[in-house]
């Protein structure tokens, strides 16, 4: 059996209309349901107006919280914290890990400026077929084990560290390898060192390779084990701590055009945290020396526009 925790950190508004709220977190690693729960924390709620609904991966959908018919008088907005687990989760028992989740928050009154902060995903499962958790070798040729993680952020990296848990006699017998989306591998461990390996943080020296990296697809871990006898070791977890630099899509914004986004681009404003932040003098003058056109470019709704962007944003 292995479990999994994903946290999510949205920090958006719960839209008060019937399609609320969708959040989504992926899970790589296959294995089947065996139990599972759910924290959701929310920012400014009236109990009674939250709506919340999880989806699995294949479709099949449980409603943690109903929307309340009470009406006991004005109730003040408070925070919202709570974990589910049991009987209403009890359908996705059986339900393979691997895939897409989805938390859909609604609320139902337009009355209070509801906000989901974070929610997390907890699993515990039943390895499938495809999901080896074994880092060994036979004979003399190494055998390598590949977990892959993938990264929902869209940015590059500022700063990495790595946590590592290998369960394995003899650490001189491994080589641990992190490769980016991109395909750039940096060597974490390389059979150094004697005795057991132990769960090992490498910091942020280890990994500055990937500095500048986008962040954004699937980060993939390689062991190597030449030991070259039995199956002794343990892949337990692993797992990636980032600093980064938000990358986003100017052209999501409306009025911004090709030249435009390239001329911001080239500035160095490359997300809506840095457009919304930019002085409007300092973008007038980006696209003066640009040549870009900007008759028909409003400046100061475009950067209104991108603080909107910011505010509901959901990975």
């Amino acid at each position: 059996m292995f479990r999994l925790h994903k946290e999510v950190r949205v920090n958006a508004r719960i839209p008060s209309d019937h399609n609320g709220l969708t959040s989504t977190v992926e899970i790589l690693k296959e294995g089947n349901i065996e139990n599972i729960s759910v924290d959701v924390e929310i920012k400014n709620a009236n109990p009674n107006d939250i709506q919340l609904e999880l989806v699995a991966p294949n479709g099949k959908s449980v409603t943690l919280q109903e929307k309340s018919n009470v009406t006991n008088g004005a109730v003040a907005p408070t925070p919202f914290q709570k974990s589910f687990e049991g009987g209403a989760l009890s359908p996705l028992q059986g339900v393979t890990s691997k895939g897409r989740w989805k938390l859909i928050a609604r609320n139902h009154s337009n009355k209070n400026v509801s906000v989901l902060n974070n929610w997390s995903l907890n699993v515990g499962c039943k390895p499938g077929a495809h999901c080896p958790n074994e880092v060994y070798t036979n004979n003399a040729k190494a055998e390598t084990l590949v977990s892959n993680q993938f990264c929902r952020f869209n940015g590059t990296v500022s700063a990495m560290k790595v946590l590592v848990d290998i369960d394995h006699p003899n650490k001189k017998d491994l080589v641990v390898k992190l490769s980016s989306p991109s395909g750039k591998s940096v060597t974490l461990h390389d059979k150094s060192g004697d005795g057991k390996y132990l769960a090992t943080t490498y910091d942020t020296n280890a990994t500055k390779g990937f500095s500048g990296e986008r962040t954004n697809g699937t980060w993939k871990l390689s062991v190597q084990d030449f030991d070259g006898n039995t199956k002794v070791g343990q892949l337990r977890k692993w797992k990636l701590f980032m600093d980064y630099e938000p990358v986003d899509n100017l052209l999501n914004i409306q009025g911004i055009n090709g030249s435009a986004k390239s001329a911001l681009n080239a500035a160095g404003i490359n997300s809506f945290s840095k457009l919304a932040s930019s002085t409007p003098n300092k973008l007038k003058e980006i696209f003066e020396n640009a040549k870009v056109d900007a008759k028909g470019i409003n400046i100061d709704q475009m950067r209104q526009y991108a603080k909107e962007a910011l505010e509901n944003y959901v990975p």
